[in-house]
This record gives structure tokens, C-alpha cells and sequence, in this order.
């Protein structure tokens, strides 16, 4: 004799619910998608400074997390590879506030490249904080581009 819990009988119910109502058929929301297409990310790039390997780490970690958001369209092998090259990323201090500006160039493989710039200021105390909003603002920016860029180029037909 099999004893059930409560969670298990309401659970065994349910599934044999779900069963019946779908009539013994598979419908579209059981079918199999194809998988995501994935984005591996082969060069980060930053201008040499005493921060360079700080902001790589940040900025590898924002492009991976925000790389899974993002639809990329449906790409025959699953994959892309994509550059992103930072060229300018400044901090100019002066007493009560401090400036960061970036740019930065980003490129899927075997496509056009996209450029982001962003600028904004904050408390000179907090340059941790501003450098890593900077960071994951351009790998938005440059994510959403190149997205939908590689979209447009899933939807077309192969020819």
C-alpha cells in the first residue's frame, strides 16, 4: 500500500487534470522549441589602466547575465561570438563630483559592429558604484543592438 502525502495526491491530481484536458494530445505549449541561441563573448577588451582587470571582470559578468535576457533570433548552430572593445573610459574628479564617460565598439561575427557612449556624474566617494553602473549600461546597450541586429539577420531567408 502506497501512502501519499497531501502535496503528492494534489500533485498526482492535477497532472492527471492537466491529462485530460488536453485531450491525449500534444498541443503547441508541450512541443519542443528549438534551443536559444547562445552568445559567447571571445574578446573583451578595456584601455590599460591600474583598474583594467576589475572592470574586464565587471564587464564579462554584465555581458554573460544580459546575453541570457535577450532574444537572438533562431541561428542554425545555436551560437554566435561576439567582440566587445572598450575605447574610451575616463574619470575626471573634481571636488564635489565625478565624471565617467565610455565608449565602446561591439561586433558579432560576420557582422556589422555597434557603438555605445554613455556619460554621467555622481559623488566622487562612490567610484566603485558609478564605474559598475557605466559598465553594465554600455553592455545593455551594446546587447540590445547587436540583438536585434542578429534577429534581422535570423529572419531572413538563407540565399
Amino acid at each position: 500500500m502506497v501512502v501519499l502525502s497531501r502535496r503528492q495526491l494534489l500533485g498526482a491530481l492535477f497532472t492527471a487534470a492537466a491529462a485530460l484536458a488536453a485531450g491525449g494530445k500534444p498541443n503547441e505549449a508541450w512541443a519542443k522549441k528549438p534551443p536559444r541561441t547562445r552568445v559567447e563573448w571571445t574578446e573583451v577588451l578595456l584601455p590599460d589602466d591600474d583598474r583594467r582587470a576589475v572592470r574586464t571582470s565587471i564587464l564579462k559578468a554584465v555581458l554573460k547575465k544580459e546575453s541570457r535576457r535577450v532574444d537572438w533570433g533562431q541561428h542554425a548552430d545555436g551560437r554566435l561570438q561576439g567582440v566587445v572593445k572598450v575605447v574610451e573610459f575616463t574619470v575626471s574628479r573634481k571636488e564635489d563630483v565625478m565624471r565617467v564617460t565610455c565608449t565602446a565598439i561591439g561586433k558579432l561575427n560576420k557582422g556589422p559592429a555597434v557603438r555605445t557612449h554613455f556619460s554621467f556624474g555622481g559623488h566622487p566617494h562612490q567610484q566603485e558604484k558609478l564605474e559598475k553602473t557605466m559598465l553594465t549600461l554600455i553592455a545593455q546597450g551594446v546587447i540590445t543592438r547587436l540583438s536585434a541586429i542578429a534577429r534581422d539577420r535570423a529572419a531572413r531567408p538563407a540565399g
